[in-house]
Parts: C-alpha cells; structure tokens; sequence
C-alpha cells in the first residue's frame, strides 16, 4: 500500500505547487495602470465634459490600451506640478512633452504624438519682414514666455535677454491680446486654438519660427522598457492606419498632412534643385532632387512619410537629439561625422566663389577670397565651416537661405559668394537673370550628400535605407531621377 501512497502525496503536493504558481503568474500579468497627466493646452490637451480629451490625450489613451496598459488621466493644476510628479515617478506618464536634449535623459519616451511649430508673434504690423533673423529678435521688444515651458527655455538657450515671463499660458495671453505687450512666443497651433474663432488672421502677424517641436508621452524612468516599446509600437501603428489623421482632425479641421508626425521625421531646408516647396496651403508640396529619391527609398522600406520643410537651423537640429528622424541633403564633413548615422551618397556639392559679373575680382586661389573684404555664405552650412576652418576673416554668414546669401551679391553687401554650381543655377533661375551676370571663380571643396540618422535611429532602420538606396543605383532608378533634374549631368565622385 505504501508504494501507491507515496505516488497519491507526490501528485497531490505537485498540483498545490502548480496552481500556486499559477495564481502568482497571474498576479504577476495583471494590467499596469499608469497616472497619466496632462496640463490644459488646446488642442493637445484640454477638458471637456470633465474627461481629459484632446490630440494627444486621445492618441496616448489609444495606444496604451493598445499596449495593454490601463491609463488613469488627470489633468494637473500647472506644468510644474505634473513636470516634477512624473520625473518622481512611480507608474506616471505626462503628455504633451517636447522631446529636447536636456529632457531626453529625464524620461521614457513614445511618440511623438503631435508637432508642433514655436514662433515669435506680434500682436499686429509692425513693419518687420518675415523670417525675421534670430539675431534680429534679440533687439526688438520684450517677448512674453511662459515660465519653464520649452518654448520659453529654446529662447533662453539661444541668448534672448528680452524676454518678459508669465506664470501662465493665459497671463501672457491676455496681456498679449490687451496690447500690454507686442510680441509672444508660442506654439502656432495652441495660439491658433486660444483665440476666437476668425481672431488670429486679422490680428497676428508671424515675426519668425525658431524651432520644429515633437511632443511625446514622457513616462517615469521606473516603467518598464518593454511596455514603453509596446505603446511606442501602437503608435506607430496609429500613424500607418491614419488613425492619428483622424484623432488630429476631431480638434483641428482642415491640420494640414504635413504638420502630422510620421514614424521617421525627415527636414530638409528649401536648397532647390535638391528640396524646395511649391504651392501654398492645401496645395503645398515639397519636390526636388533629393526628395525624389528619398521618397522612393521610402516606398521600398515600407511606409512613406511626409517631409518637413524648414529652414537649415531648424532642419539640422532636431536629428541631433530626436529619435527616429533625419536631415537630407547633408555635406558629410569630418566635424560632422561622429553626429548622425549617414545613408548615401545622394549627391556631390561642388562649391565655388562667385562674383557679381563686371566687378573685376580675380579669384584664382584660396588667398585671393580670403583677401577680400566680405564673402557671403549662407549660416551653418558646411561652406561657413570651411570658410572659418580655412582662416577666412571676413565672413557673412548671416543668411538664413542660400536665397538669402544669393540676394546679398546682387544688392552689393558682399563682393563674393561661396555657393554649390547647382544651387547658383537654380537661384539665377528663380531670380530671373542669366547665369552670365556672375563670374565663377575657382572650386574651394566638393563634399558629398547624405541623408543623416540621428544616432538614436536603430541602426537596423538606417541599414534598411542604405539598402534599398543601394539597390536604386544597382537597378537604374537613382540615375533616371537624377536625369530627370540634372540635365547636364556631372558623374559623382
């Protein structure tokens, strides 16, 4: 009898195990709820029938279910209450973050869940021509920000000492709209979104746009990397099914497709024939050389998405921080090498001093340019690096556009111009005058163009690019497009 009861205890003990385990493991897989916060900002967030509802609370509360995680939303009384609340943590998320350099490190990120565009305004004309520089908007009047917001800390970092601070959005708001104050910086789409409907056209005017904003969930470092993947997946998949489209579409009719993140944010800089725009509003493109070929890697990765047109400041910056985005068409030089993770070659920029045609300068060496009293180039274009590393004193470099640097030749505030032979041609072009009004003069550097990945891209995504641009040069496609834009065709290096 013995033999059969040993065998009776054993399974009986074994099954109290099992199911032990069993009730743990189920413990253990029950749903994480997240606090989730958000501070009124119209249309991203905002209350409405006392639930938190807007852009990005409809996204994050989307793709958190989706994620199998159980959000729990309150809307904070301040910024700084839900800003500090989250990097306490624990299980805590905050929406409406722009994703930052400083912040990068603070957090646990997915998104984005919206763009936005910072600007400075001005609260009707005041006879300052859009763009305004950003060197310009340091002299003009004091600018109302909101105390600790991105927009106000972007400004700080970029030496605005004119700066007149409020406690919040609405202070700044209301004093702006009473004429207290001529200028604010804000996010176009929540100033769009705060004053009366028809109050924005004819009241405010646009003095400059300093910074292409991504917003994200921020979650507490204490969540784990698996379910900030999985909602950062669902995301994703919001954005490929359009669903984002129609969230956006709920609190901002007519947004248009352009001012919606994708799952790679792409800028490039309005440099023609590589990347221009045509058209406006709802027939605005964004066409070109190298857009053509980035959107067709694009189609062979698997999803295209939409191209942010910008200035080069604007353009360059984010992709030395933001996660999936990048820059094209960027000069691969040394300096920059060790920023991004590189896809190309695209191109090849062959840069050359320009003169105005008649004026009698000679520019047969490097020395001869560095003699001269001004050579103009557009700023923080790889051509400003060269000039600085090679000596040169008599840089202008205040041109925001080669548009910009090109004027300043024909109006006389400098004798040269250290510009690409395509970008010459095409401005000649737009500008409506021969290319024979100028001289060019000798080759200072030919770099080669890239689409540049910011290092936290994975790398398994930027191979994905180098191989179906490796696969256009193989099959024909990269050169049929090239044709198609440069009629006299210079091969590559």
């Amino acid at each position: 009898m013995r033999t059969n009861q040993v065998p009776i205890f054993l399974a009986s003990l074994l099954l109290v195990i099992v199911t032990t385990l069993s009730s743990c493991k189920k413990d253990d897989e029950k749903p994480l709820t997240i606090k989730v916060a958000g501070i009124e900002f119209s249309p991203n967030c905002l209350l409405k029938n006392d639930r938190m509802v807007g852009i990005d609370a409809d996204i994050a509360d989307t793709a958190m279910k989706m994620a199998g995680v159980i959000p729990e939303p309150g809307m904070a009384a301040s910024w700084d209450e839900a800003y500090n609340a989250t990097l306490a943590g624990p299980n805590r998320a905050l929406l409406t973050v722009g994703y930052s350099a400083a912040r990068k490190d603070l957090f646990k990120w997915a998104g984005p869940t919206s763009q936005g565009m910072y600007g400075i305004f001005s609260m009707g004309e005041t006879g300052l021509v859009y763009p305004l520089s950003i060197e310009a908007c340091k002299k003009i009047g004091p600018i109302a920000v909101v105390r600790n917001w991105l927009e106000t800390t972007t400004l700080e970092g970029l030496g605005f000492q004119n700066l007149q601070y409020y406690d919040t959005y609405d202070a700044a708001l209301t004093a702006f709209k009473n004429k207290e104050i001529t200028f604010l910086a804000s996010d176009f789409f929540h100033l769009v979104s705060s004053v009366p409907s028809g109050y924005y056209v004819p009241n405010i005017r646009v003095v400059t746009r300093y910074l292409t904003v991504f917003n994200y969930i921020a979650f507490s470092k204490d969540v784990s990397d698996e379910v900030v993947a999985k909602v950062q997946t669902a995301i994703e998949t919001l954005i490929k099914d359009k669903s984002t489209v129609s969230i956006v579409n709920q609190y901002f009719k007519g947004m248009p497709a352009d001012y919606i993140p994708g799952t790679v944010q792409l800028f490039t800089e309005v440099s023609p024939p590589h990347s221009y725009g045509t058209g406006r509003d709802t027939t605005r493109q964004v066409t070109g050389a190298s857009v053509e070929l980035v959107n067709e890697i694009q189609k062979r990765v698997g999803y295209v998405n939409k191209i942010n047109l910008s200035t080069w400041t604007d353009a360059y910056t984010p992709p030395q921080y933001l996660p999936n985005s990048a820059v094209f068409t960027t000069a691969r030089t040394p300096k920059r090498e060790s920023l991004f993770q590189w896809v190309g070659p695209l191109c090849t920029f062959r840069a050359c001093f320009y003169t105005l045609a008649g004026s009698g300068i000679t520019i047969e060496t490097i020395a001869q340019a560095r003699a001269l009293k001004s050579v103009g180039t557009p700023k923080e274009w790889y051509t400003n690096d060269y000039l600085t590393q090679n000596g040169f004193t008599n840089i202008v470099s205040t041109a925001v556009t080669s548009q910009e640097a090109f004027n300043q030749l024909f109006n006389g505030e400098v004798e040269a111009l250290l510009m690409t032979a395509d970008d010459m041609e095409w401005l000649a072009e737009a500008r409506g005058v021969p290319l024979t009004v100028v001289t060019k003069h000798i080759e200072a550097l030919s770099m080669d163009g890239y689409i540049a990945f910011s290092l936290n891209t994975p790398a398994t995504l930027v191979q994905q690019w180098q191989t179906s641009l490796n696969a256009m040069k193989a099959d024909g496609s990269f050169e049929i497009i090239r044709k198609k834009w440069f009629t006299a065709l210079c091969p590559m290096k």
